[in-house]
């Protein structure tokens, strides 16, 4: 197998596009690839993954919010014995459009319905229709059957959620965005819920291939989905706030899920590679990469207890509630070369001395320039990397025309500051992120460039 062609490889800066196997992505430190997982996997399969992103890249791997396992540090030619090494294992490796669920689906007791042969008949349907090539390249599906692991933060072109009303399964129907931002169409009956959704993919690749979810207003979703659509919805009060996917879940009958993700979504290949021989050495056999860069392993009570003390004494995170969850960063210099700045030595510094603020209101994106990588969407506070220093946005994305830039060596005393004014001032009952949105963006500005 040939090196690739420099035409598939992927410009950076070209918005929707993601990186696979066969089109690696150019980023700051190299080309990237990634893979997905449509079942379980082995930990010794993981163990050869980390052995492969050591042999052919840099040995940094990265969990992305979606699950997603991306090698980093790749060369044109290194990128295509990654691919080789990898499809000779037989992994079950998602092709074609991306139909998310819960990586614990069909053996999570606690889920309201399950998502499988649903997503199946989707991802037939869309494969004979050949839908995959004619949709934009990041449109995602996201079936969401409930249970210990949440998909609702994520971005969806449509997403169906499992609810029931007066004992029977329905799914809500909503198009673009994270759940609670996106347009709620309705409710679906189970035996309309794949139909459905791949006449709205129909519709969407009639208009063209840059065509998303957020491009569909209610009275085309109504029509292309006639009689189906049920025009009624749920309150909002049926949307409960539910933790990240880590720690100790009972599944039912016995079983238990431990997960844990590594610190800012990237660990290097050697200690991943101790975690997944530990859990050999207690006998569980599957993992699932899945939402919030989380890895999920299922087994005995016991011996998922046992592997989440293995994993926090190595530095992952193990509870919901902790606070380098609530951080976005990218890798930041010096592993990629487009950074200004080492993004995770101040993510380190937020996590230790300014955790009062990550509450789990809202998202810290700390990004080493203004490309944004590990979070496309709006941040409460949103600050990247430039030559002249770091520069902040308050609900903005980085990249935005910025309220204020610190100079460089001012920054973790910046961020000191915002924890100490919001423990200081922030009303009783007051969230992180409903005290500095009251606060507003200049004033919050002006505090971040106090002494500067």
């Amino acid at each position: 197998m040939s090196a690739l062609p420099l035409s598939d490889v992927q410009p950076f800066s070209r918005r929707g596009v993601c990186p696979a196997l066969s089109a690696p992505m150019q980023t700051g430190d190299g080309l990237l690839s990634r893979v997905a997982f449509t079942g379980y996997v082995s930990p010794q399969d993981f163990v050869t993954l980390c052995a492969l992103a050591t042999r052919h890249g840099n040995g940094l791997v990265d969990i992305t919010a979606r699950g997603g396992l991306q090698f980093r540090g790749l060369t044109a030619q290194s990128a295509t014995g990654l691919e080789r090494d990898v499809l000779q294992l037989g992994l079950p490796i998602r092709q074609g459009l991306a139909v998310e669920t819960s990586p614990l689906v069909g053996v999570d007791q606690t889920a309201i319905a399950d998502t499988r042969n649903i997503v199946s008949r989707i991802r037939l349907s869309a494969e004979k229709l050949g839908l995959h090539d004619r949709l934009a390249a990041k449109m995602s599906v996201i079936l969401d059957g409930g249970g210990h692991v949440s998909l609702s933060d994520l971005l969806a072109d449509i997403r169906l959620r499992a609810v029931t009303l007066s004992g029977e399964i329905f799914w809500q129907l909503t198009l673009g965005g994270s759940e609670n931002k996106a347009l709620r169409a309705g409710l679906l009956r189970q035996e309309h819920a794949a139909s459905v959704v791949i006449d709205l993919l129909s519709h969407l690749a009639t208009i063209g291939p840059d065509a998303r979810g957020r491009d569909l207003d209610l009275a085309t979703v109504r029509t292309v989905c006639d009689e189906r659509l049920l025009d009624r919805d749920l309150d909002d009060a049926s949307r409960c706030v539910v933790d990240l996917p880590y720690g100790l879940m009972p599944l039912g009958d016995g079983f238990f899920a431990a997960g844990l993700a590594p610190a800012f979504g990237q660990i290097s290949a050697d200690v991943l590679t101790s975690l997944f021989q530990q859990a050999t050495n207690l006998g569980l056999e599957n993992v699932r990469s899945g939402p919030s860069h989380s890895l999920i392993f299922c087994g005995r009570e016991a011996d998922c207890r046992e592997l989440l003390a293995y994993a926090a004494k190595a530095g992952f995170m193990t509870m919901a509630r902790d606070p380098r969850s609530a951080i976005a960063v990218c890798p930041g210099a010096p592993a990629c070369g487009s950074a200004f700045m080492p993004t995770h030595a101040l993510a380190d510094h937020a996590a230790a001395e300014c955790s009062s603020i990550l509450d789990g209101s809202f998202t810290l994106h700390l990004s080493g320039c203004a490309k944004g990588c590990a979070h496309p969407s709006p941040a409460l506070l949103a600050f990247h990397g430039r030559a002249e220093g770091l520069a902040f946005g308050l609900s903005a994305r980085v990249g935005d025309p910025p309220t204020a830039v610190l100079p460089i060596g001012a920054q973790k005393a910046a961020l000191s500051r915002l924890a100490q004014l919001y423990e200081k001032e922030h009303k009783p009952g007051e969230n992180a992120r409903t005290f500095f949105s009251r606060l507003g963006s200049e004033t919050v500005s002006a505090l971040l460039q106090q002494d500067n």
